[in-house]
């Protein structure tokens, strides 16, 4: 659940309230950059994708059916008996096959189960990345709003300011004019009113762009289409979270989509490697056929015979070599049969072997071995890495926290010290251009307290994404 903390300060220039959690606009943003990002729908697609390939290595076990239907027509040339080589007229013949036939893998080595193992994980792994594809999007997406939200509440706190500024050097003028203060007091306090100026338009410069940033990034055409509110006030304190270093780098471990990623490809090497392997097993499968078959000449009617065949297939990688053996058996039924010419039984042996013709039977063994060993170094880089971007992640974090709680007591006393001063002012007890120096440090302060608020709120983001953890 995404936590709220509002509390209500009351200083100087400024209404104070704390406003830096995931608030419904932040949600809302990410809502509508997930309905509209491209990279996630075709994640999600390719997660589809991955399930039809676990299917399909399912049916692999099961037997493959096959309906067949085979019709021929021709012409046959007739000896006519006078010589071995005499050729008498030509006659028109017809034949007709119809039937099933079915095949089924007996043993494959463990290819098969393999190469299941492989796609369920080439699953996980499309999951994997259709997460991670959220996940960077969400990181972009906070990003580009915590900046938004921090200049908007730094440009409305220094308006609030240079309210404050440009009344004190309108006092000026009139004192001026009185012949209260000098002309280098006046020079002075002009030099303060611009210098808070150029802090404004600068604050204003760069939140035009976070405003385009943070549209392009969620995808709408104006910040109106998001059915939120953002608040512009400056939060009293920066986002501390309720983990060690030592936590975040233990998350990594288990949590990270690249180091769960590299994992996974280091188990499927391994599946890939059995699958190479497989070869090295004998291959057996069995085939079968029933059906009717017949032919006859045109001229006369064409009664089809009961027919079924079975065969045994053999196929062995043997080191470089191939063997390749099969066994048939094909019947028909002799009482359909009109020619007596016709065969009712059918033993056929075969064996062929091929003399190094598997050659990348190597090949592959020797790719996926290699490879195993890269992504198994790859993984250990990949571990170390991530330590690493945590640890500089979380440091980043506690300096950031460290720098905007400082910053914002600086601000809060230097508004006490603005307060004070302006009394005295109002009883001539301190000059105006003083005054208006003041102002122009509390100013800065502002933008100060502003920039250690988005680091903050950046090294967070930074964190959840390599931990996958919501640290709010």
């Amino acid at each position: 659940m995404i936590k709220k903390i509002t509390a209500l300060i009351t200083i100087g220039f400024l209404c104070v309230q704390p406003c830096f959690c995931m608030d419904e606009f932040l949600e809302e943003c990410l809502k509508l950059a997930q309905a509209r990002d491209q990279k996630i729908a075709v994640a999600a697609e390719q997660v589809d994708l991955a399930q039809l390939r676990v299917v399909n290595s399912i049916r692999s076990h099961f037997p493959q059916l096959f309906l067949q239907a085979e019709q021929s027509k021709g012409k046959t040339a007739l000896y006519s008996g006078m010589s071995d080589s005499s050729i008498g007229s030509e006659t028109e013949y017809k034949s007709e096959s119809i039937g099933a036939r079915a095949t089924m893998p007996i043993y494959t080595g463990g290819a098969n189960k393999a190469n299941y193992k492989y796609n369920k994980m080439m699953k996980d792994a499309a999951k994997y990345n259709y997460t991670k594809a959220k996940e960077d999007l969400y990181a972009n997406v906070k990003l580009a709003y915590y900046e938004y939200l921090t200049l908007k509440m730094e440009y409305a706190a220094l308006s609030k300011a240079f309210e404050q500024v440009e009344t004190l050097f309108l006092k000026t003028r009139v004192e001026y004019k009185a012949k209260a203060i000098s002309n280098l007091d006046l020079a002075e306090s002009e030099n303060f009113r611009d210098k808070v100026a150029n802090l404004l338009s600068t604050s204003r410069i760069n939140l035009e762009f976070s405003t385009q940033k943070l549209i392009e990034t969620v995808g709408v055409n104006t910040l109106e289409e998001i059915p939120a509110t953002v608040s512009d006030e400056l939060p009293s304190d920066a986002f501390e979270i309720a983990f060690t270093a030592q936590d975040c780098v233990s998350f990594v471990q288990s949590n990270n989509l690249d180091v769960q990623l590299a994992r996974l490809q280091l188990e499927m090497a391994e599946q890939k490697i059995k699958i190479s392997k497989s070869k090295v097993h004998p291959q057996l499968a069995l085939e079968g056929f029933y059906g009717k078959t017949g032919e006859a000449f045109i001229t006369e009617p064409l009664d089809l015979t009961t027919q079924w065949s079975l065969a045994a297939k053999l196929s062995w990688g043997l080191w470089g070599n191939s063997l390749a053996a099969s066994y048939s058996m094909d019947r028909t039924d002799p009482a359909t049969i009109v020619d007596a010419s016709k065969r009712v039984e059918v033993d056929t042996l075969s064996v062929q072997l091929g003399v190094l013709d598997d050659i990348q039977f190597f090949i592959d063994a020797k790719e996926s071995a290699v490879s195993q060993r890269q992504l198994n170094a790859e993984l250990m880089d990949l571990l170390k890495n991530s330590r690493l971007s945590v640890e500089k992640a979380y440091n980043e974090y506690i300096l950031s926290l460290n720098n905007a709680r400082t910053t914002r007591n600086e601000l809060t006393v230097k508004e006490r010290k603005l307060a004070l001063m302006k009394k005295r002012n109002d009883l001539y007890e301190i000059e105006t251009v003083a005054l208006m120096e003041e102002s122009w440090n509390y100013a800065e302060a502002i933008a100060a307290f502003a920039k250690a608020l988005y680091s903050n709120h950046a090294a967070i983001v930074e964190l959840e994404k390599l931990t996958l953890m919501s640290l709010r």
